[in-house]
């Protein structure tokens, strides 16, 4: 791909820096803007120490934009910002991250996306790929930017990619030989105009796709008409002739007319969700003929990763739990069916847009709610009836009221609902902060 001599970088988060670290090792001159003052981006403006930028912290000027040859736009940043639109009217090429590391891998791509379940799926799959071959990329939304493959000019045999729909927004030519499509739910209408808008980025994922390529799909998720690739389906509940299905504990993988078995127990991750995500996983894996020992290894060691349901601690035969990564209300209803036990649940943050009506059959379950955040009052008015509601000002005082409304067999579950950006850095910090709170009790 045939760069310009000055490009202009938006958003100075973790791709932003990788982004300036690319381009000023081709030679390029280039500029930095992002809407953050210098004093709230001290850590990524220390990881550009040593490389030459010019840099416009604490709003965006006009004239950076619109002299810039080509703007390449971080993840985080809207595309439909007024001075992209105008960058745009004057014929200045605009793309993502995604969009220009893509253009210069050529090692095939595998590509996940979906509402919920993307970054356990992809480190599932990254830790198979690695069992099978001597180096893989494992990248994109992950938090390792897709950018960086070109930057350690590594030899993987694969890029295994988290994408989301922001990342989708600014394709081109973006094209995984294999697109994975995990589930579609209503998430970051605070970004979107409208849900089906939210959809139409998703299914970008095939858009590039070939016919030699493969699409996995959940069975009955919509997808865009006039797909070229070779489609294939998982359900964990009805079979599939050909594609991945759970039936009586067992997983079935049906391809090119055989048939492979994995027991679910193999695995220690609950819930139907992860149900879904295994089985997406075990399908990609013998799209690439993974032999099964290898998926088996994979499966038994694998342990989730943090911040997904995670357990904290048993306190008077009350447990609690983190799942500070179910910042929409989908990923709360997935934890909420996979509690035994009555739930006392701790939700709230900064509102998303969608509807929180998703949870209320569930809620037979919950015995309190105790709601903190900028969403709180929306999430009471919603779901007013459905069970007791305390609110909190802060997230130590809903563990403090927790634990005193608590009893001995009860479960308190941290699941926000909501993003972490009204209090806290990120989904992370959250949940690190309730896991801090949780020990301290």
């Amino acid at each position: 791909m045939e760069l310009p001599d000055n490009i202009l970088i938006v958003g100075l988060g973790k791709t932003g820096v990788a982004l300036a670290r690319f381009l000023s090792g081709m030679g390029r001159k280039i500029a930095i803007t992002d809407a953050k003052n210098p004093e709230a981006l001290a850590l990524p403006l220390k990881e550009l120490e040593g490389i030459s930028y010019a840099g416009f912290f604490g709003g965006h000027d006009r004239d950076v934009f619109l002299s810039a040859p080509m703007i390449i736009v971080s993840p985080g940043v809207d595309t439909q910002m007024p001075l992209l639109g105008e960058a745009r009217e004057k014929g200045i090429k605009v793309i993502g991250e995604m969009e220009l590391a893509a253009r210069f891998c050529e090692k095939p791509i595998i590509a996940i996306t979906g509402t919920n379940g993307k970054t356990t799926t992809t480190t599932l799959l990254g830790d198979i790929f690695g069992r099978a071959f001597p180096h893989v990329f494992v990248g994109g939304n992950i938090g390792n930017p897709f950018i960086n493959y070109g930057l350690e000019k590594n030899d993987a045999v694969y890029c295994i990619l988290e994408v989301s729909s922001f990342q989708l927004e600014t394709i081109e030519t973006f094209h995984p030989n294999t697109a994975v499509l995990l589930n579609i739910t209503e998430d970051h209408l605070d970004r979107y105009r409208s849900y089906g808008e939210y959809i139409e980025a998703k299914q970008r994922i095939f858009e590039n796709q070939t016919p030699e390529d493969y699409a996995i799909i959940r069975k009955g998720q919509s997808v865009p008409e006039g797909m070229k690739a070779q489609k294939l389906y998982f359900d964990p509940y009805d079979e599939v002739k050909e594609g991945a299905f759970f039936r009586d504990g067992i997983m079935h993988v049906r391809l090119r007319g055989e048939e492979f078995l994995y027991k679910r127990a193999l695995s220690s991750l609950a819930g139907i969700h992860n149900t879904e995500n295994l089985l997406a996983a075990l399908l990609t894996a013998h799209i690439y003929n993974i032999a099964p020992d290898k998926i088996e290894e994979a499966l038994k060691v694998f342990k989730g990763l943090p911040h997904r349901v995670e357990p904290v601690r048993e306190l008077g035969g009350i447990a609690f739990y983190n799942d500070s990564k179910a910042t929409n209300v989908d990923a709360a209803k997935r934890a909420l069916e996979g509690m035994d036990s009555p739930v006392i649940l701790i939700a709230g943050g900064k509102d998303k847009g969608g509807s929180y009506q998703a949870i209320a059959g569930l809620m037979k379950n919950v015995k309190a709610m105790i709601l903190i955040g900028e969403a709180k009052e929306r999430i009471a008015s919603e779901l007013c009836g459905y069970s007791t509601i305390y609110m909190e000002t802060d997230l130590e005082g809903a563990v403090e009221r927790a634990l005193a409304i608590a009893e001995k067999g009860d479960a308190v579950l941290f699941s926000p609902m909501c993003s972490s950006f009204d209090m806290f850095h990120d989904y992370k910090e959250r949940g690190n902060t309730f896991k801090r709170i949780v020990d301290s009790l």
